[in-house]
């Protein structure tokens, strides 16, 4: 005599099967792409791709941003919370919600707002945005340096193309001081949509 499973017995495996592969999936996502990306960063890095196509080798920053800030960072993988708080210049709260700051496939710029007061105490509003180094753009650093910090009025990210492999990008960037544009900047100055 064959025991054949009820309908019901198939999908209550079938739903206990699904729901063991979430917490793996959950896992993954987090730890081998950095989490989702919030629509503030696809914009962003959409903007910065699009400013990339420019003929400038130098861009403001501050046109491709919907969102208040007056000081941006830009750091590198792997940092430390200790090391991310000495960056930036305080404790970063959500530092943990960072999931991408392990991987050496990215790196990041991160958005300080003035410090204001809040319902719940002092607030320090940030946006970090994490840069695919193979996607959009390598990122360089003064030697033993993990970050750099610059303000919005002379926020430059100075880049250069070279040669690169397919499947990696051509662009390598810097985050620097300029406080002047020159006239090929202000020509290609690229616009919010």
């Amino acid at each position: 005599m064959s025991i054949k499973p009820t309908a019901s017995f198939m999908k209550a495996a079938g739903l206990l099967a699904f729901l063991s592969l979430t917490p793996f999936s959950i896992y993954f996502m987090y730890n081998r792409s950095g989490g989702p990306e919030s629509q503030k960063e696809m914009t962003f890095q959409k903007n910065l791709r699009y400013a990339f196509m420019a003929e400038s080798n130098a861009i403001d920053l501050a046109p491709l941003t919907a969102w208040p800030w007056v000081r941006v960072c830009a750091v590198d993988a792997g940092v430390t919370r200790e090391e991310f708080k000495k960056i930036i210049g305080f404790d970063y709260k959500n530092y943990d919600e960072m999931h991408w700051l392990p991987l050496k496939t990215h790196w990041s710029l991160v958005f300080i707002d003035y410090e204001r007061e809040a319902s719940w105490g002092t607030a320090h509003p940030v946006t970090p945005v994490r840069i695919p180094r193979a996607a959009l753009a390598n990122a360089t650093f003064p030697e033993g340096v993990k970050g750099v910090c610059v303000p919005r009025e002379t926020a430059r990210l100075v880049f250069a193309r070279g040669a690169a492999p397919v499947g990696a990008s051509p662009i390598m960037a810097e985050l620097k001081h300029a406080p002047v544009l020159t006239s090929s900047e202000t020509e290609n100055k690229p616009s919010t949509p």
